[in-house]
């Protein structure tokens, strides 16, 4: 009788694949996310927001980078101390009725009745204008490409295990 041949070593670089096809398909998804935020209707930042369910985007026509321009929300209802935004993790640049839009400010997680205020930490007189859009959708997408990636990763840990062991009880007869 034949002794059973392990299997091929192969099988490793497939699970290299599927690793790989899994982020770089899963990157595409959660980058798709921000076409929500370009898609967003943008509104004067000086109205209340009703963002339940929803991310805060926040926009700037003057970009003062050298300034340290924060943003923060203030819930209208509770008049509770002011929440900052943090940062827009990117620079994106957003056209609006002839106007260009920079993203500055990014909440994921946005509340309602809350207004939204911006301006330099020098506190010297800022003439930039701030608006903001309540983005819907971009939480569940970032969170499908994650999905794509660990559910690739995943599946190549194990079937690089699945390999490993096979291949070794069939070394060890």
């Amino acid at each position: 009788m034949e002794k059973p041949r392990p299997p091929s070593p192969l099988w490793y670089l497939a699970a290299l694949s599927l690793t790989l096809a899994s982020w770089i398909a899963g990157v595409a998804v959660a980058g798709g996310a921000w076409d929500a935020v370009r898609d967003a209707p943008i509104t004067s930042a000086n109205q209340a927001l009703q963002a339940r369910g929803e991310s805060i985007a926040v926009f700037t026509d003057v970009v003062q980078a050298e300034r340290g321009i924060t943003c923060s929300m203030v819930d209208v209802v509770r008049d509770a101390k002011p929440d900052p935004i943090p940062p827009a993790p990117i620079a994106l640049t957003v056209e609006d009725d002839g106007a260009t839009w920079n993203l500055i400010a990014f909440e994921p997680e946005g509340r309602d009745n809350v207004t939204v205020s911006c301006g330099p930490k020098d506190k010297r007189v800022d003439n930039a204008q701030y608006a903001y859009a309540a983005v819907d959708g971009f939480v569940e997408r970032a969170r499908a490409g994650n999905l794509v990636i660990l559910g690739g990763f995943a599946g190549g840990i194990l079937l690089a295990i699945v390999v490993f062991a096979k291949r070794r009880r069939r070394m060890a007869r």
